[in-house]
């Protein structure tokens, strides 16, 4: 048995005219001029640094000593490795 569906016919309704916002931010795209520019560089990382959440100095110094053994034992398991494929080279007279 087939099946069949039938929509319902809505009125066209006239789209609103939407006027452009006015604003004097410069289009996207658009070169800035080359005399603002370091000032309003330093400007927005001001702004921006200012929400940072900056980590009290306990988080900070045990974050950093993860980080410093994290690199530590992958150096010594790279130099491990190292080790060992040096030695099978200088045995196989590869080297």
């Amino acid at each position: 048995m087939a099946r069949t569906t039938t929509t319902k016919t809505s009125a066209k309704v006239p789209a609103k005219a939407v006027a452009a916002p006015k604003t004097t931010k410069p289009v996207a795209g658009a070169a800035p001029s080359r005399r603002g520019r370091p000032t309003r560089f330093l400007r927005e990382v001001r702004t921006e640094m200012s929400k940072v959440t900056w980590p009290p100095r306990q988080e900070l110094v045990q974050a950093t000593m993860v980080v410093i053994v994290a690199v530590a034992i992958a150096a010594s398991y790279i130099g491990v490795f190292d080790l060992i494929w040096s030695s099978l080279v200088n045995l196989a007279r590869l080297g």
